[in-house]
């Protein structure tokens, strides 16, 4: 996805970030901004990653402050919180200028 686009020096930006951790949640960032509910086995599918794994880490990003769990019947939504929408912003801009 967002690594998917970066060839040459702009490897440079897997040395700044862990790339799932940042693709789980730039995920998240990108679904939220387009109105649309986000599940584990969404995030898990559209990264091609274990759904124990995105799960751990959104339980990272929930202790961090970056996410909420919104829990509807049997199933959780996450959405960022305020403070992880700023993170995904600057993360965002970081982006931008590896592949410009």
């Amino acid at each position: 996805m967002i690594f998917d686009r970066m060839v040459g020096e702009e490897e440079g930006l897997k040395l700044l970030f862990k790339e799932k951790a940042v693709e789980i949640l730039m995920t998240i960032y990108y679904e939220n901004l387009d109105g649309k509910n986000v599940y584990i086995q969404y995030i898990a599918s559209r990264i091609n990653s274990p759904h124990s794994y995105v799960w751990l880490m959104v339980k990272k990003f929930e202790q961090a402050g970056l996410v909420e769990t919104i829990i509807e019947g049997r199933t959780k939504i996450i959405k960022l919180t305020e403070k992880g929408i700023r993170v995904s912003q600057r993360i965002q801009e970081i982006i931008e200028e590896f592949i410009e």
